[in-house]
């Protein structure tokens, strides 16, 4: 799996100067770095997910499974929608803003969030669980990459006004938002944080930047 990690991190790096060359360019560099990659993840993944130690209880593929496919499908529509099944005449590329990444901006990205967090669950290896962070977080990484390497330079200021509206990872929900404001509006009505203004800046503050990362 980190062989997979280093060749997908090499992938959006070269990536980024392909993209000059034209879209058959692009879409040979995704079949000779970016599959190999894919496939090398997937396998790690698989090799965990069997291995042992096990946890054991039944509540672990009822949380794991539903997230495994819900991983898997998001993954295959997103792919889908920016042509990473066409074959090099007929690829396309193009900033996409519409459909699922109207949501967020990495959808590819979130759907292996949840296949790697469903195949931990869902198989109860104990190794998957213990390494699961270190995969979400190559993915998370994986994103800023792929904007300062790839995107920025490529589509500028259209970028970054995407970036400015469409959230990176978690698509906006609005009772998260409602919850959150009156989370800041108990703060703000709070004794020992009437008392303290420095206090109260601080757990703001801390809000703010808990939610930097994913956007």
């Amino acid at each position: 799996s980190m062989a997979g990690c280093v060749s997908i991190a090499l992938y959006t790096c070269v990536n980024g100067r392909t993209r000059s060359r034209g879209p058959a360019a692009q879409w040979r560099t995704g079949l000779l770095v970016g599959t190999p990659g894919m496939l090398a993840i997937g396998a790690g993944w698989t090799l965990l997910a069997a291995a042992h130690p096990r946890l054991t209880g039944a509540w672990l593929p009822v949380i794991g499974v539903p997230f495994l496919a819900a991983g898997v499908i998001l993954y295959a529509c997103s792919a889908r929608w920016v042509g990473r099944w066409r074959t090099a005449a007929t690829y396309e590329p193009g900033l996409q803003k519409v459909g699922l990444y109207a949501r967020v901006r990495h959808p590819q990205a979130m759907a292996l969030c949840l296949v790697a967090a469903g195949g931990a669950l869902a198989s109860g290896s104990v190794p998957f669980l213990l390494t699961l962070p270190v995969w979400v977080g190559f993915w998370i990484a994986y994103t800023h990459l792929e904007e300062r390497n790839e995107l920025l330079p490529t589509f500028g200021e259209e970028y970054r006004q995407y970036m400015r509206t469409t959230p990176r990872l978690l698509p906006r929900m609005p009772w998260l938002q409602a919850a959150t404001g009156r989370t800041a509006f108990t703060i703000r009505n709070d004794t020992h944080a009437d008392r303290d203004p420095a206090f109260r800046r601080r757990v703001l503050e801390s809000s703010r930047r808990s939610t930097t990362y994913f956007q």
